[in-house]
């Protein structure tokens, strides 16, 4: 069976949709690069369908790769996810599934699933209200604090406080609030500057490396100059709490960032739109083909 596979990004020319082209026409598939843009829903005679540049989405298409959907405005997230939602229901194979799309890009929502279903998390504080946030700080027992945006990835906006500096802290708090920030702050953990991210596909760890944070500094994302290193063995509770972490949250492709301090990991985060570009730099897998082979199967089944 050949199959049209849509991979919906913001830039079909980009590294990581690239290889996804590659690797499904490498498998002797049809690629169908689009943008959310490019999308046109028509809803009447009792029926959906979606069109893009002609081709007739639910009719034509098996499956679609979503890929990080950008920055944009709330009504367009919400029709993004909209229309994710009603592909879906019309029985295209979506991977991730906008459900595990919109628990992820929440880093209140995933913690608290995270935490019911006992995974470790580190401990955290969310309010909108700023002298509660500030009220509260000292229970979470530590000298410093990482403040981070609520919605947002690849550390960008994420500030390390000490609570030495009170009055620093107090007016950083006020600030976020003052602009309506939602105010998610979070014990630091004494990682040592390095952290591991697993990458989850199906029920299995795909591939695994550490971040190791540059030289005095504490941020371990690649994208803010992190070293990525592989790990040829996950150690096994590490992976558990990997594949369990992401099956919480319904992803089948799944970023899981976890720290170890005190000898206990913690999950800090779960992409589910993940980057692998310097995970790919640390092992011969190839990472496309393997998302591409799982969505495949998916269909299959």
């Amino acid at each position: 069976m050949n199959m049209l596979i849509g991979i919906l990004t913001r830039n079909p020319n980009g590294w990581a949709s690239s290889r996804l082209i590659k690797a499904v026409e490498s498998l002797g598939h049809r690629a169908f690069p689009f943008k959310f843009r490019d999308m046109v829903a028509y809803i009447g005679n009792g029926m959906l369908k979606v069109f893009v540049n002609g081709v007739d989405i639910v009719k034509d298409v098996n499956a679609i790769i979503v890929r990080p959907i950008g920055r944009c405005s709330l009504e367009w997230a919400i029709f993004r996810m909209d229309i994710l939602y009603a592909l879906q229901d019309y029985g295209v194979v979506i991977v991730n599934r906008p459900q595990a799309i919109e628990r992820c890009v929440d880093k209140f929502r995933v913690l608290y699933l995270l935490q019911m279903h006992g995974i470790p998390v580190p401990e955290t504080i969310v309010t909108e209200n700023a002298s509660l946030a500030y009220e509260y700080l000292k229970k979470l027992g530590s000298e410093n604090i990482v403040i981070k945006p609520v919605f947002g990835s690849r550390g960008h906006g994420s500030t390390k406080i000490t609570l030495r500096d009170r009055d620093v802290v107090w007016e950083v708090l006020h600030a976020m609030a003052f602009t309506r920030h939602v105010l998610y702050l979070q014990r630091f953990l004494q990682h040592g500057g390095i952290d591991i991210r697993a990458l989850v596909i199906g029920d299995k760890v795909v591939a695994s490396m550490y971040r190791v944070a540059p030289r005095g500094m504490w941020k371990t994302n690649v994208a803010q100059g992190a070293q990525p290193i592989g790990i040829e063995k996950l150690n096994p509770q590490i992976e558990d709490i990997a594949i369990r972490s992401a099956k919480i949250v319904e992803c089948d492709i799944a970023g899981v960032d976890i720290a170890v301090a005190n000898g206990k990991p913690y999950v800090l985060e779960i992409n589910s739109q993940p980057g692998w570009s310097g995970l790919q730099s640390t092992t011969k897998i190839d990472i496309a083909l393997e998302i591409v082979k799982y969505v495949i199967d998916k269909v299959k089944k």
